[in-house]
């Protein structure tokens, strides 16, 4: 499947340069559309509207997956150093 973004021809699966781990693909399920990226051994997904660019799109959801995780590892360093501290 094939389609077009700004005179750009785009196969479905696709994978941004800038993101060489993941790969993404507009999915139609549950009623609505989707942009699905997977890689690094996780799946995640979030609604895509007909007037979106595939490739911001793409590049947006992996950066709210990058900053979650980064959350998270914050918290965990956190946790970790506070249960040294309180030995």
């Amino acid at each position: 499947m094939f389609f077009k973004s700004r005179d750009v021809h785009i196969s479905n699966p696709f994978k941004l340069y800038w993101k060489k781990n993941w790969t993404f693909q507009i999915v139609h399920m549950e009623g609505g559309i989707h942009i699905e990226a997977k890689g690094l051994g996780v799946s995640i997904r979030a609604p895509f509207e007909p007037n979106d660019n595939p490739m911001i799109a793409a590049d947006s959801l992996i950066l709210r997956e990058e900053k979650n995780r980064q959350s998270l590892y914050n918290s965990w360093k956190l946790k970790r150093s506070n249960q040294k501290i309180n030995m």
